[in-house]
């Protein structure tokens, strides 16, 4: 949110320096994030007087102005603006000054002196545009006639620089989403003077028509106050009125539509104008309709509003969306005479709900989201009618004020024993109430042994509900930092990691071990990916969508994967080595994790995509492969110790990863990513995807938590090679675990060294050669040991598996 220097400073008697501003805000919890400069750079930009204009010798379009700077000798400037005239007071850019405007190439646009068609020019005769004040060049700019030539142009025109504080406002704070209420903040901390704009409003004593305003969905629209104007003159704003509005990044449109959005920023109210010609029957209605409407907003945008959504409507039709827009029916336009200023209070939810639904935020309904002031609708709408009749003349007609639900204070009891034990710090009763009377809360002591006040709390600070939100005003005004570090603290033990969590936190640091880079995407994934997510029988859409790119959850971690990798991939990365933990959701009709229906579970994702290194003349390039996944799968499966509970399984594609025992439940799958996903997410290089249960790891480390420390043998190990000729169709995990089965514990590791197809074996067959290391921990092993063992191997794997022994 931005907040404007100088529009603060019109309601402060005094006000720091913009730096020293921004600290103040941000300790009292209005976190400026951004300290920007705006504004043109007027320097060398002078009031001039033309004193005499004739025309160019040599040129049609142009004329030779005399032009006094306030210098003692007057100026020739030649210029073509077809407005220019004796007399005028006029805006002149001096030799050596920088317009605001750039030239076409982006270059500063330096005046200096020139022949233009043969005729001296010193300077030049500005337009609007060229000043940075608008977007004007039909002519020049014509300054008060009571100027006096040689003023500088900012001081006379009221467009000095200024600096915009961009304010990371939380969600809790609707009353510091305006001008007034950051002011309020500012002064309770500085001791500044606060001058609200709310003391000479204009005094309305008509009503409107009988039922000029009614409010059918009252829990919808608590307020509604309407004021009625005749006459009023459409026009341009006051230029100190367009550069607040600039300042903060709006662009000024016309004097009314400017002024409801000066008086939104300013009290946080925001408002609306209808053109009163264009109500059917002058009558406005407040409520909602049982189906989705079409409705065209003042964007030109005509959008297909849900049932349910708050409409304003005058006799006959819809005339603006509640809180968020108004319609193209009903805008205020240059031949525009009589207004109806519009200042309501509306449910947040609601607007909320529709604005998503809709993806259309604007700065009223960012306000009506967190819920504006209901008792400030009023006087609002006043302070808009005040501005109208200054600034663009007619009269007002009349008022009404429907207040169908209303809002009272609360009373919040404060105990001054319990805030001083709370800040650490003795304040004295008359400090507290002060920095409370400040923040406009007002304070009534009560009767009792023990010094206690009753808060009101005012409607505009609808967060502070309980006593420690109250000592919590205090402490942000009277500074954190003033409250005095204590001589010692008490460390309360903290609760101990559930098994579970730590688990998790296990498998993440397992994974950078393994040499891998952590990401973090989004759960939610778009719409037109369900199709290949599983379908509507397994994904779960989201029920208000943000967005059509964040509608369903997703069901695995591959799509956080792949855009991870293109965005890399674009940035002339070769390869990319990633994993993830987090949920994944699937519909489940026979039960739900948590909610009925709905599956969740946690798992963690390896991916690995491209190339393994850059090419090298010595090392060449080449690209990820099944076995670089399975390798860094095998590295954390070693570093959590589960390496010996699970055993893979081929799929002819990838492979699956099961838990040994009888069931063999399926804890997670290797496999390529398909071209497809590769397809959709922008992926063009080969890519390869693990997905693992961490809950079934974790059942999984469960059988190694009572794991004790063995001493390193003393003995040295024996390694025995041992080839053997199979069926292809045998797979050399399932070897290798029959192989630990068979040789017990001096059997430490099993390793395939090489597999060899043709010679003198048959077509259906291959030899796969192991390395079997054993060891002793207490004894030297010599063949003599050993050949026992590999008889029983030999014996167990030829009726297992038909094996033979290699000649």
């Amino acid at each position: 949110m931005k907040i404007s220097y100088n529009w603060l400073s019109r309601y402060l008697s005094e006000i720091p320096d913009p730096l020293k501003t921004a600290d103040h805000l941000t300790l009292t919890g209005l976190e400026v994030e951004e300290v920007a400069q705006t504004g043109p750079n007027l320097d060398g930009i002078v009031v001039g007087e033309v004193t005499g204009v004739k025309p160019h010798p040599d040129a049609d379009r142009l004329v030779v102005c005399q032009v006094d700077i306030g210098d003692g000798e007057p100026s020739q400037i030649v210029c073509g603006a077809p407005n220019v005239a004796a007399g005028q007071k006029v805006p002149v850019a001096t030799i050596g000054s920088v317009l605001p405007k750039p030239l076409p190439d982006g270059k500063p646009f330096k005046i200096k002196k020139a022949k233009i068609r043969g005729q001296k020019s010193s300077g030049m005769i500005c337009a609007e545009d060229e000043l940075g004040l608008g977007d004007d060049h039909s002519g020049i700019m014509v300054l008060d006639s009571s100027l006096a030539a040689g003023t500088p142009f900012a001081e006379a025109a009221g467009a000095d620089s200024d600096s915009v504080f961009e304010i990371g406002l939380t969600p809790n704070r609707p009353d510091a989403t305006c001008h007034l209420g950051v002011a309020r903040d500012l002064a309770a901390v500085t001791g500044a003077k606060l001058t609200k704009p709310l003391d000479n409003l204009p005094t309305v004593s008509d009503g409107l028509q009988q039922d000029a305003i009614r409010i059918t969905d009252q829990d919808k629209c608590h307020r509604y106050v309407g004021i009625r104007m005749r006459g009023v003159a459409i026009g341009e704003s006051p230029q100190w009125l367009k550069n607040l509005l600039m300042a903060i990044g709006l662009r000024p449109v016309n004097n009314v539509v400017d002024i409801t959005n000066f008086v939104l920023h300013e009290l946080g109210q925001p408002l609306h104008a209808f053109d009163y010609s264009q109500l059917a029957g002058g009558k406005i209605d407040v409520r909602s309709f049982d189906s989705d409407r079409k409705f065209t907003t003042l964007d030109e945008v005509e959008r297909t509003v849900p049932a349910g959504s708050l409409f304003i409507c005058d006799g006959e039709k819809p005339v603006a969306l509640a809180g968020i827009m108004g319609g193209m029916n009903s805008e205020i336009t240059e031949r525009s005479t009589d207004l109806l200023i519009e200042s309501a209070w509306f449910e947040p939810t609601g607007i909320r709900k529709t604005a998503r639904h809709l993806a259309l935020q604007t700065d009223s309904s960012y306000r009506f989201e967190r819920g504006v002031d209901p008792n400030i609708t009023r006087n609002a709408a006043l302070r808009c009618a005040e501005l109208i009749l200054e600034f663009c003349g007619g009269t007002i007609e009349g008022m009404e004020d429907v207040h169908p639900v209303k809002t009272e204070t609360i009373q919040v009891p404060l105990r001054h024993e319990r805030l001083n034990r709370i800040l650490g710090v003795e304040l004295d009763p008359p400090k507290i109430t002060e920095i409370l009377e400040r923040l406009e809360i007002r304070t009534a002591e009560t009767s009792g042994k023990e010094l206690a006040w009753n808060c009101e709390i005012p409607t505009f600070r609808p967060d502070i509900t309980s006593e420690i939100d109250v000592i919590e005003e205090v402490a942000r005004i009277f500074d954190y930092n003033n409250i005095p570090d204590p001589e010692r603290i008490t460390i309360a033990t903290p609760e101990p990691v559930p098994y579970g969590e730590a688990f998790r936190e296990k498998v993440r640091s397992a994974a950078v071990s393994a040499g891998l880079k952590e990401i973090y995407t989004n759960s939610l994934l778009p719409e037109h990916f369900q199709d290949i997510l599983g379908g509507e029988s397994v994904v779960v859409p989201t029920l208000n969508p943000i967005t059509r790119d964040q509608a369903l959850m997703r069901t695995s971690l591959l799509y956080g994967f792949l855009r991870s990798a293109a965005y890399n991939f674009n940035r002339n990365v070769p390869g990319v080595q990633f994993f993830e933990t987090g949920n994944i959701f699937r519909r489940d009709e026979g039960g739900g994790t948590w909610i009925n229906g709905i599956h969740e579970a946690t798992h963690l994702h390896v991916g690995i995509a491209g190339r393994t290194h850059s090419g090298h003349w010595k090392s060449p390039a080449r690209t990820f492969d099944l076995f670089d996944l399975k390798s860094l799968v095998l590295s954390i499966l070693r570093t959590l110790g589960i390496e010996g509970f699970v055993s893979w399984k081929s799929t002819g594609d990838g492979l699956q990863l099961l838990a040994n025992g009888k069931d063999q439940k399926l804890v997670g799958t290797l496999t390529a990513v398909d071209t497809e996903w590769k397809k959709r997410t922008e992926v063009e290089t080969v890519a390869w995807s693990a997905e693992l249960d961490i809950a079934r790891l974790q059942e999984l480390s469960l059988h190694n938590r009572n794991r004790t420390y063995i001493p390193v043998s003393r003995f040295p190990s024996f390694e025995f090679d041992l080839a053997l000729v199979v069926d292809k169709s045998v797979a050399a995990g399932d070897l290798e675990s029959s192989l630990y089965g068979i040789a017990g514990e001096k059997l430490k590791t099993v390793e395939v060294f090489d597999v060899f197809e043709g010679g003198s074996l048959e077509k259906d067959q291959k030899s796969i050669a192991f390395r079997l290391t054993f060891q002793d921990n207490t004894k030297t092993l010599t063949i003599n040991d050993i050949d026992p063992v590999i008889q029983k191997i030999l014996k167990k794997l030829g009726k297992q598996f038909s094996a033979q022994l290699r000649s």
